[in-house]
């Protein structure tokens, strides 16, 4: 009796189910819209070469960040970035400023440049303590002569805008609205310095 019992539980553990696998992480784009409406950000006949943007501590990872209180910084545990979001950042002020009408250059391009824009993400992250949340994004840029050298101005663009819903999903949608103003911003910027 008790060899058929433990035959039993033989061709029973044999049968079951496998345990379902850990989700996968979930990732997200942040990227200009196709018909996104960008100014032009210098005179057509010079040509804009956009750096690749750095990023600040805590904001150089895919993970996406959130706050909950004033000094600690946190990340969703499956919710990602499909990149680096100063990487995406980067692609958008190519994209978005080619699409205004600039000759626009990305890092590593062979042409010679007459303007150079340099880009620091300084933060993006989906903060609870205000409800609803809001997605801020904060993104330091500087222009520069390319022909004298000369820093031509500086700017801190500190942007936010309320989540539809306090979840990824909703911080998502909010970030994606903010590039699009940083593009905007970041392109009436070099509008103003280099319109003479």
């Amino acid at each position: 009796m008790k060899r058929l019992i433990a035959i039993a539980l033989g061709l029973l553990a044999g049968c079951s189910v496998p345990l379902s696998p850990s989700p996968a992480d979930i990732t997200h784009t942040l990227a200009l819209a196709p018909q996104a409406n960008i100014p032009l950000a210098v005179p057509v006949e010079r040509t804009l070469q956009v750096m690749a943007p750095g990023a600040a501590p805590g904001y150089a990872t895919t993970a996406m960040a959130y706050r909950q209180s004033a000094y600690e910084l946190r990340y969703y545990a499956r919710q990602r970035w499909i990149d680096r979001p100063a990487r995406l950042l980067g692609q958008a002020l190519v994209d978005g400023l080619s699409a205004g009408g600039a000759r626009v250059l990305a890092e590593g391009g062979g042409m010679r440049s007459d303007y150079r824009l340099l880009s620091e993400l300084l933060q993006i992250e989906q903060d609870f303590t205000t409800q609803p949340s809001q997605m801020r994004l904060a993104l330091r840029v500087q222009l520069v002569d390319v022909r004298d050298g000369r820093l031509l101005g500086s700017q801190t663009l500190r942007l936010e805008k309320a989540a539809a819903s306090d979840d990824p999903a909703g911080g998502v949608a909010a970030a994606n609205a903010l590039l699009l103003r940083a593009v905007v911003e970041t392109a009436q910027f070099c509008q103003r310095l280099t319109d003479h």
